[in-house]
């Protein structure tokens, strides 16, 4: 295909306008379309101009419109292309030629070969560039570019299996397909993984490392024989040992070391390297022996056969919550997986956690005394030591705190003798674990339990072999059936819904420790609890409060409180108080001087610049009750009314 040279020539505005007129004209149908001179085909106008446009940098842009430059420029030789089938076509034929120079055994220069270095595996590619004294020395040169010289052939049957130079085996690094000859590789072709796969090679392979396996396991078998027929000839051994023994140690032998022995031997066996469920781990992976289960144990799921009883999690082999929950806890067996949560170092771990959390979120908190201010912040996580020992310090403060209270308020009012035993501090130092009490010993303390038990006439108990132990109820802590001030009944017999308050049932008297009064004191008490504290029925108690608020205060009551109340200034300027005692004599002077202050206001309040003070200093009270009286309220009704007005007198 001849080309001219490229050249580039720049259109003229004229030109360009001529050019654009007429490819719209073409793309409105008003002049025929172009043809392509190389095919004759015709050109579609309605193309854009740069599919169309031939690109200056390819020449022959002086033939004429043409769509050649869009088709491929490849040359004929590299058009050819090798499929994927037509290279493994050719790994064959170069497999067959590396088969017959394998079988003439003779090495050539510029041979690809596999060979040692350094006469260690694995076999590396490397070419030979030299063979000397008759093919026993070669100097190879590996893929790497590094050079091995001298290398010796060995030819021995010892080395027959894994000699230092060798044909290689698959030869498809010695493949060079010419491209000018075969064509280039494609894609596929290049980065196929099984491209010169032999299968009787890799067969061949196999079938020797199976049989590597296969002596392996033979000799395993040998050795594992040999091991049990030695045990067994001890055991007999044994046996016989144990036959001469004296009768007087036939019964210890489920006792004897034997026993341990065994168990030993059967918790190796249950802690074996077995497979995991779902393959995690592999076949080396170690089960725990909480997974197994003997024959004579009782399956969790077998515990309970109600369905709605606990729910058994058959892939963790699991069940958390309680399958008898009904039973008492000290004769179940199994109380559920989620025991353990609750059991051994959960616990304190659990309690340092929350003991963490709660440190963490008291903010401005400086630490337990004579801490580190940087060791405030407490992490069970990051730092366990400070959390646990933080945690102790604090514990040990708070009970040393506790009794220490508890020991002041026996040193000043006495009674450690009537208390614990422990000077009254049993519960400051600890709780008293109920486990460790016998069951006899609980049953004496209460006097009540929930087990069944079956008593004869005088009281002794037919259970459990006590027939001379007695039940003996405790008398209670509180004085009981002792009347006192005359009542026929104690403190606490009747209760008054008004009042919402304990009483005598004899007089219904409300006080504590009050002298009993009769029938007479009764209606008395009646009544005035009624009018006090209501009936107990709805809206009698409001009615009770609003009669309190109407009764008068006694005259003598309101006399004192006024005395001392005179002298606060709250009081003096706050509300009137109507039981205050005041002076008439004084109280007419204060109201003149009032009205004289009054009718002389206007001329004053011009008068008077505006820090002056004409106020008096101290205030009586007969001065501010004038002044109350005299001041106007416009806010009041009652304020406008005349002397002439009538009002209506009230009459209760």
């Amino acid at each position: 295909m001849s080309t001219s040279q490229p050249t580039h020539h720049t259109e003229t505005i004229a030109d360009r306008q001529k050019s654009r007129q007429n490819a719209e004209a073409r793309a409105a149908g008003q002049i025929p379309p172009e043809v392509d001179v190389k095919t004759g085909s015709m050109i579609n106008p309605h193309n854009p101009e740069f599919i169309t446009k031939r690109p200056w940098y390819l020449g022959n842009n002086d033939e004429g419109p043409s769509l050649d430059h869009q088709a491929s420029q490849k040359n004929d030789e590299e058009r050819l292309e090798l499929s994927l089938q037509q290279a493994d076509q050719l790994v064959e034929i170069e497999r067959q030629k590396l088969k017959e120079a394998r079988k003439k055994s003779k090495f050539k220069v510029g041979m690809w070969v596999e060979c040692l270095k350094k006469n260690k595996k694995p076999y590396r590619i490397c070419q030979l560039i030299k063979i000397a004294k008759k093919g026993t020395l070669f100097d190879v040169r590996y893929e790497d570019g590094s050079v091995e010289k001298d290398i010796k052939m060995r030819k021995s049957e010892r080395f027959a299996k894994n000699p230092r130079i060798r044909i290689t085996k698959t030869g498809n690094r010695t493949f060079q397909i010419d491209a000018s000859v075969h064509g280039k590789e494609t894609f596929d072709s290049k980065r196929d993984k099984y491209h010169g796969f032999e299968v009787q090679q890799h067969q061949e392979r196999v079938r020797e490392i199976h049989a590597e396996r296969e002596a392996i396991r033979k000799k395993n078998r040998v050795k594992n024989q040999k091991e049990k027929e030695k045990d067994d000839k001890d055991g007999e051994h044994r046996d016989h040992a144990s036959d001469s023994d004296s009768d007087y140690d036939s019964d210890s032998g489920s006792d004897s070391e034997d026993e341990f022995v065994q168990r030993d031997a059967d918790a190796k066996v249950h802690t074996s390297r077995l497979a995991r469920q779902g393959g995690v781990g592999g076949a080396q992976m170690k089960v725990t022996a909480r997974n197994l289960r003997i024959r004579e144990d009782t399956a969790k799921y077998l515990r309970n056969l109600d369905p709605n009883s606990a729910y058994y999690d058959p892939k963790s082999r699991s069940m958390r919550d309680n399958p008898n929950p009904e039973m008492d806890p000290s004769e179940v067996q199994f109380a559920g997986d989620n025991f353990a949560r609750i059991s051994g170092d959960a616990v304190g771990l659990a309690q340092t956690q929350v003991f963490a959390w709660d440190m963490n979120n008291k903010t401005g908190s400086r630490g337990l005394e004579g801490a580190d201010p940087a060791s405030s912040s407490v992490h069970p996580q990051a730092n366990p030591s400070q959390a646990e020992l933080m945690k102790r310090k604090f514990t040990t403060q708070a009970i040393d705190l506790k009794t220490k209270q508890k020991q002041t308020i026996l040193d000043r009012y006495g009674g450690s003798e009537h208390l614990d035993g422990n000077e009254g501090l049993g519960s400051a130092t600890g709780r008293v674990d109920s486990t460790q009490e016998k069951v006899d010993e609980r049953k004496a303390r209460f006097g009540v339990t929930t087990k069944e038990e079956h008593y004869s006439r005088d009281g002794r108990s037919k259970t459990d072999n006590a027939l001379e132990k007695r039940l003996i109820n405790l008398k209670s802590k509180y004085d009981e059936d002792i009347f006192v001030n005359g009542h026929n009944t104690v403190w606490g017999s009747y209760f008054h819904k008004g009042a919402f308050r304990w009483g005598y049932a004899d007089d219904h008297s409300l006080m504590k420790n009050s002298y009993c009064t009769g029938i007479n004191g009764r209606i008395a008490n009646d009544e005035s609890n009624e009018m006090k504290y209501g009936n107990g029925a709805a809206g009698s108690a409001e009615l009770a409060r609003a009669r309190e608020m109407l009764r008068a205060i006694p005259q003598a009551e309101g006399k004192t409180a006024q005395k001392q109340a005179v002298s606060s200034n709250s009081k003096l300027y706050g509300e009137a108080d109507q039981f205050v005692e005041l002076n008439q004599e004084k109280l007419k002077f204060a109201l003149a001087d009032q009205d004289l202050k009054l009718t002389k206001d206007e001329e004053s309040l011009k008068k008077r610049k505006y820090n002056s003070v004409h106020s008096d200093v101290d205030v009586t009270p007969e001065q501010m009750e004038a002044y109350r009286l005299k001041k106007e309220r416009s806010d009041d009704p009652m304020a406008n009314l005349n002397n002439s007005d009538e009002i209506l007198e009230y009459k209760k």
